[in-house]
């Protein structure tokens, strides 16, 4: 999924050698949000509220990814060709093809649209010709590589294919690779991923293609540096402005070995297929004193499940078990015991006068091992310029760990030890 805070967010990526980074070896690269005044994606016209509306929906439509069914997890990609989120400035080749791509915590394999189209959406920048690369190869169909990856097949020339089709009817098809990468001028060779010559649904003009920021073998968290087992990244998510407010500041995600020192909190990945996404056990949330379990809310014939949510920082809002945010509804309701009111854009169902919140009640995430305290801004979004509602809404599926309940907390993956950290932290000052 991609990153969902309404700003520009940088960046910086470790390159890792033997387990831990150089000192000092590290690149930049900006992200910028689809809705930030500097994305070429920015609508001038659209108000803050239809803005921040937007992203709630995109958390109801990023939900649906996450359903189970009875006979095993499926998990299915509906988000990007409608929703992406950042984008990423990244080159592709030698000489280096600079494109602007969506950045996807939710997907593992990047695609660009790439000469000669079969048929493609139309794009703003050029296209990259894989012709006029010296460092472009295609993947063979009997190459381990190809053989290891879901969703591909032999085109007549033997080298192998992708597909990648959406929920929306959106599909990209074309030919596996190995290319140079070059992020914020460090140059990463022989990077798999998609040259697409087919594409088809909805797509924005500006969106050269998808960079997979996911878990999976083939996304670029796993391919930059010699990574391997020991893949690491960590982020701190800066509050959402208040109404059309911009900030010079911006959030930040490393890419590489961390240390948040004392008071951090760490609970188990939980490996469940598709590796691509970040699960974890959900225990319950608790509203000052009352705490509400996730097992008082299992149907008797459905055994509690470790892997229950999953921590997407491309999802806005925090979904959680549809029984479960009854209660919790409830008791925020006698905690700030005002009157309610409706949100504008009704995509949230509990809202407040923001002049009227004096005080929000202590919240908490239980997790297996670790409780996430939140603050006002991870309980509280702020939807218009005098509402702010409840950054939660109730699920069918799997639970999300939203963003706005990430905000101003350091977030750390270690993909070798299996773990996700949290560490309360004012992220602006980062």
């Amino acid at each position: 999924m991609a990153f969902s805070s309404l700003v520009a967010i940088t960046l910086a990526i470790f390159y890792i050698s033997g387990g831990s980074p150089a000192a000092g070896d590290s690149f930049t690269v900006n992200l910028l949000h689809r809705d930030s005044i500097d994305s070429p994606l920015y609508d001038h016209s659209m108000t803050f509220a239809q803005r921040l509306g937007h992203a709630l929906q995109r958390s109801f439509i990023n939900a649906k990814r996450f359903q189970r069914n009875q006979h095993g997890s499926t998990y299915q990609a509906d988000l990007i060709p409608n929703h992406g989120e950042f984008l990423m400035n990244i080159s592709f080749g030698n000489p280096p093809h600079k494109t602007l791509a969506i950045a996807d915590t939710g997907s593992d394999l990047s695609w660009m649209q790439c000469k000669p189209c079969i048929k493609c959406y139309n794009h703003t920048g050029p296209l990259f010709n894989p012709k006029s690369s010296s460092t472009y190869q295609p993947v063979s169909c009997n190459s381990t590589t190809c053989q290891a990856m879901d969703t591909t097949s032999c085109s007549p020339m033997e080298t192998c294919q992708f597909f990648e089709s959406y929920a929306d009817g959106s599909v990209a098809n074309g030919t596996v690779a190995e290319e140079t990468v070059t992020l914020g001028g460090r140059v990463i060779p022989n990077f798999i991923f998609g040259c697409s010559f087919f594409n088809d649904g909805i797509f924005q003009p500006a969106w050269a293609g998808i960079v997979g920021l996911g878990g999976g073998d083939f996304s670029l968290v796993t391919q930059i540096g010699p990574f391997g087992p020991h893949s690491k990244f960590s982020y701190c998510l800066i509050p959402y402005p208040v109404t059309n407010e911009l900030t010079n500041k911006s959030s930040k995600m490393t890419f590489g070995d961390f240390d948040f020192g004392p008071n951090v909190v760490s609970t188990p990945l939980v490996l469940i297929e598709p590796k691509t996404y970040y699960f974890v056990t959900f225990l319950g949330i608790s509203v000052g004193n009352t705490r509400i379990n996730v097992s008082d809310h299992s149907a008797p014939s459905t055994a509690f499940s470790k892997g229950n949510m999953i921590v997407d920082s491309g999802t806005t809002l925090t979904m959680l078990p549809r029984k479960l945010y009854g209660e919790f509804e409830t008791a925020i309701k006698n905690a700030i015991n005002l009157r309610t009111m409706k949100d504008p854009e009704k995509h949230v169902s509990l809202c407040y006068r923001s002049a009227k919140i004096t005080s929000v009640p202590k919240v908490m995430m239980h997790f297996d091992g670790a409780d996430v305290e939140l603050g006002r801004e991870n309980v509280l979004v702020t939807v218009s310029k005098h509402i702010s509602c409840l950054a939660f809404s109730p699920t069918n599926g799997l639970g999300v760990m939203g963003n706005i309940a990430q905000i101003n907390h350091m977030v750390g993956f270690d993909l070798w030890h299996n773990t996700v950290s949290f560490k309360s932290t004012d992220c602006e000052k980062i």
